[in-house]
């Protein structure tokens, strides 16, 4: 069975993963219990929140609050929040795609 937080990074690894086959350079940090990651690209830089469920559930939404702070930090950097739902199974394998959602 995977902890919550094993859960957190294997779609942190598939969102990354996505990403850098798009031709973008990740950069993770994690700060007061917020995950979320840069990713660089050539024309657009994203700031990527990442929920993840294991099948049959699915990612919940962004709360308010992580809404919230991811824009704001975005903002800051001048880069575009994006919210990537991620569902995998109970060995951590990505089930589906990714859904992607650019926050507003």
């Amino acid at each position: 069975m995977l902890r919550p937080t094993e859960i957190a990074e294997y779609g942190e690894r598939h969102a990354e993963k996505w990403l850098t086959a798009q031709g973008y350079h990740c950069h993770h940090q994690q700060r007061q219990g917020i995950r979320d990651f840069e990713a660089r690209g050539g024309e657009n830089n994203l700031l990527v929140h990442v929920n993840t469920a294991i099948v049959p559930q699915h990612p919940t939404e962004i709360s308010q609050h992580d809404h919230d702070s991811i824009c704001s930090r975005a903002m800051m950097l001048g880069f575009d929040p994006w919210l990537a739902q991620v569902q995998i199974d109970n060995h951590g394998d990505l089930v589906g795609d990714i859904v992607w959602t650019k926050l507003k």
